[in-house]
């Protein structure tokens, strides 16, 4: 499974404060958690990078979350976490290595994708196997709100399609099943742009077997592509947001993939896949000033939170009113 872009603007990260002076995300992913914990492999964008100076917590446009977001989602489950975004250099290479060495040393067993601390970890392939398939995983970004990094290799890119498929070939010949995660898309749009379309059939024919893309903070479709050997690869063109303080309508609704791969007879394959509507909900709280954020699948989402979501817009109804408007 996989969920959509965890944006940490000051908002969230102002009502995650603690007495003592640190953060605390972990109730954000009550509603989901359970969810979460039925998968073998739980993937979520984190499209803020991680600091652990507090004097580098910001929000928009130059991002900086506060380091305590890691451990909400290993909490919550999370065994894969994607950083490739327009924001992950937002704190230089600061923010790079503050994150992956918080990972590597408190969460090993997290999978981080997108970003490296060491030449060799770029050139590898990261590779899990569950119930005896090997799944490769790849994360890339179209692009950088801040100057691209001196040391290339700390963020995969989606540079030219012979280096991605390239790469994607590379991963293919190594596992039994190859995921992509590409960072792309214009952003409050419901459907792919030709970037999008161009990428994910190159991507596709490449070897890639699934495709889960992010960055719009909008909901788009999951579509099944033909590759150029004939399979079958579902392509997700964006989850949008799962957690942030983005208050339209259009952004506060997200995705959850969900996918069943099986190895047979006929080789390691999608045999099911499906989109769940998430939403993300934020209640005021009266007595603080700040908020309590309780993003969650749609189908969780009733009247009674609905008439105490800060924005009321946000019916029930016209939830599943839009998410029908995109997915068709």
């Amino acid at each position: 499974m996989a969920l959509g872009d965890d944006l940490i603007h000051n908002c969230v990260y102002w009502s995650a404060q603690t007495p003592e002076g640190g953060y605390d995300f972990t109730s954000f992913f009550d509603d989901i958690r359970p969810t979460v914990r039925q998968y073998d492999l739980a993937c979520i964008n984190q499209e803020t990078i991680l600091v652990k100076d507090r004097e580098l917590i910001e929000s928009y446009p130059v991002f900086g979350s506060p380091i305590e977001v890691a451990d909400a989602l290993a909490d919550t489950g999370f065994n894969v976490v994607t950083f490739a975004s327009n924001h992950c250099f937002d704190k230089k290479e600061t923010g790079i290595t503050d994150t992956l060495s918080y990972f590597h040393e408190t969460y090993p067993e997290i999978t981080t994708l997108g970003i490296h601390d060491t030449e060799a970890d770029a050139e590898a392939i990261s590779i899990v196997e569950k119930n005896g398939i090997r799944i490769a995983m790849l994360n890339f970004t179209y692009g950088l709100n801040n100057s691209m990094p001196e040391k290339r290799w700390m963020i995969d890119m989606l540079s030219s399609q012979e280096t991605v498929c390239g790469r994607i070939e590379q991963a293919k010949q190594a596992a039994d099943f190859v995921i992509v995660f590409p960072h792309w898309g214009t952003e409050d749009t419901f459907s792919p742009d030709n970037d999008q379309l161009t990428w994910a059939q190159a991507m596709a024919d490449a070897g890639a077997d699934l495709i889960i893309g992010g960055h719009t903070h909008t909901l788009q479709p999951v579509e099944l592509l033909t590759a150029s050997d004939g399979r079958d690869v579902p392509v997700y063109y964006s989850l949008g947001n799962f957690l942030s303080h983005q208050k339209e309508k259009m952004n506060l609704l997200g995705g959850m993939a969900s996918v069943t791969i099986v190895k047979d007879a006929d080789g390691t394959h999608v045999s099911e896949y499906d989109l769940k509507p998430t939403i993300n909900v934020i209640l005021r709280n009266e007595n603080t000033g700040w908020y309590t954020y309780r993003p969650m699948l749609l189908d969780s989402y009733g009247t009674e939170l609905a008439a105490q979501n800060r924005f009321s817009e946000c019916t029930v109804d016209a939830m599943w009113a839009l998410y029908e408007d995109i997915t068709g």
